[in-house]
């Protein structure tokens, strides 16, 4: 049975993204937004049927300047099955190592917050300053304003930090699923980054996934930056690298929530 943030991850995009899906394989576009890796992408389910449904999957991008990419998550084959069939195609296959981050603890007090004013976007789409900065974090490119904004259509938050002159130059995507709420896209514009501004905005946007009436059990999110994970660390986000580590956080999240909301025991 898949667990929240592994149902967060198979079906958050379903609520915003153009998708087809079969019992093989998994496939979303966005006809209007075609230079976004994360709005275009397929999954291979099973490897029966691989030729069928390779052949469907990039049927469906046909038209669309799309490249057809085939990602990895918690309910697609895994890369020691499947290489040598996507190799065979034609298709590169790309790794990278990163690293799942759950919220267990409060904060470090080694952590440095700036202490600036924090906005919380949601419902209509980003304009101004803030649409900027998170063009700006897309090498001056609107593929991910278009993203986010199809996002926050479909409930989910941006947090803000903002500068003296009252100026947004850092931000955080968050979007809840069920009981998960993942954290996504923190961005920091050069000329402030180290100062504490990221940490302001990944808070505020954990205030809100705390928030016992939103529901969420899980928060989580994935990491691959060095600084990035000393920082998440410090949010209270530990690292997860072996099923001892994973074990060690199934007990601190039963210690921490002994109970569900319907009042059963947690296991």
């Amino acid at each position: 049975m898949a667990t929240p943030s592994e149902k967060h991850e198979i079906h958050c995009a379903k609520r915003y993204l153009e998708y087809t899906e079969t019992p093989f394989y998994r496939a979303f576009r966005d006809r209007e937004n075609s230079e976004s890796f994360d709005s275009n992408y397929a999954v291979l389910k099973r490897m029966e049927e691989a030729e069928q449904s390779l052949a469907a999957v990039e049927s469906y991008y046909e038209g669309l300047d799309v490249t057809p990419k085939f990602y990895s998550k918690p309910d697609s084959v895994t890369l020691e099955e499947s290489r040598a069939f996507f190799e065979a195609h034609g298709y590169a296959v790309h790794t990278f190592e990163c690293q799942r981050m759950m919220l267990l603890t409060h904060t470090s007090p080694e952590l440095l917050v700036h202490k600036c004013p924090v906005q919380i976007f949601a419902g209509a789409p980003l304009t101004g300053a803030a649409a900027q900065l998170v063009t700006e974090s897309c090498g001056e490119k609107d593929f991910g304003l278009r993203l986010i904004d199809k996002q926050l259509g479909a409930g989910a938050r941006v947090s803000f930090a903002y500068n003296r002159a009252e100026i947004p130059v850092s931000f955080c995507v968050g979007e809840g699923y069920g009981s998960a709420f993942y954290l996504s896209d923190v961005y920091t514009a050069e000329n402030f980054r180290g100062q504490g501004y990221a940490a302001a905005a990944v808070l505020a946007m954990l205030g809100f996934a705390r928030n016992p009436d939103m529901g969420y059990t899980d928060v989580f999110l994935y990491a691959d930056d060095p600084a990035a994970i000393r920082l998440y660390e410090k949010l209270g986000c530990p690292d997860m690298k072996t099923y001892e580590d994973y074990a060690n956080v199934l007990q601190q999240m039963v210690e921490l929530y002994p109970t569900n909301e319907n009042g059963d025991q947690t296991y």
